[in-house]
């Protein structure tokens, strides 16, 4: 979390940018699939997909941006054909994953609700815990496909394996990170937290992550990891902050 406060912190303008013309961008590709609602539905439920997909595209360029900045790199905007260019493929590969589970998931949920029977209820609950699953896997997959190498289906493994050892993590991120960060987005008229506030905590807590599976290979008979020794170059690299230093660097 302090990590990920100081990268955003030192990257405002970034942060800015990347929300707000995201935010332009997403509006302008799902709102404009509901002009055919009325007057052609069918190539309404065509279109918004095929947006929804696209959008998942974006993020993926946000989350890449997002990376290079917690791994303190520069960032420029003559980068973003370049991050688009290298993930578009695995990115979209994901989002028709993604969007074909979540139309699936919805018309399995409604055909069992309209069952009315014990069967039913079981169906309903077990197709929810596997949403839940689902949505918890894929937080970790575009930091994943950031930090870490393969094909999608790799990433895919890579990420239930995330899950599941860092399980109430996955919980903090899914239910309580994601959500505030959601709400807090608006609030902000759109500029900060959001898709790259996200990203860049996401990021930040795979890189983190990794120094401790690092470590782990080399002492896999350990039965504690060590924090504070891991990240002694991260700390460095952070360095002791101030409320003052921070709004007046140059007092410092």
């Amino acid at each position: 979390m302090k990590k990920a406060f100081f990268d955003g912190w030192d990257n405002l303008e970034t942060i800015f940018i990347t929300n707000f013309i995201f935010f332009i961008v997403s509006i302008a590709l799902v709102w404009s699939t509901f002009i055919f609602l009325e007057s052609s539905p069918p190539m309404f439920f065509v279109l918004l997909p095929m947006a929804s997909i696209f959008v998942i595209m974006l993020l993926g360029v946000v989350s890449a941006l997002m990376s290079a900045l917690a791994s303190y790199r520069r960032v420029f905007w003559t980068d973003v054909p370049r991050l688009f260019k290298e993930t578009w493929k695995q990115c979209l590969v994901f989002g028709i994953a993604m969007v074909s589970f979540i139309i699936i998931s919805l018309l399995g949920i409604i055909y069992y609700a309209k069952l009315k029977s014990l069967l039913g209820l079981i169906a309903s609950m077990i197709t929810f815990w596997i949403v839940i699953g689902a949505y918890l896997t894929s937080i970790w997959y575009f930091p994943a496909r950031n930090y870490l190498q393969g094909n999608f289906r790799k990433l895919l493994k890579k990420c239930v394996l995330l899950v599941i050892d860092n399980f109430l993590l996955s919980l903090y991120l899914g239910f309580v990170m994601i959500p505030l960060s959601l709400i807090a987005w608006p609030i902000t008229a759109f500029v900060v937290f959001g898709p790259s506030g996200i990203h860049l905590y996401l990021n930040c807590t795979l890189r983190l992550l990794l120094y401790k599976y690092d470590w782990l290979k080399k002492n896999p008979d350990a039965k504690k990891v060590p924090w504070h020794e891991i990240l002694v170059d991260e700390k460095k690299r952070i360095g002791k902050r101030t409320i003052e230093g921070m709004i007046f660097p140059w007092k410092e």
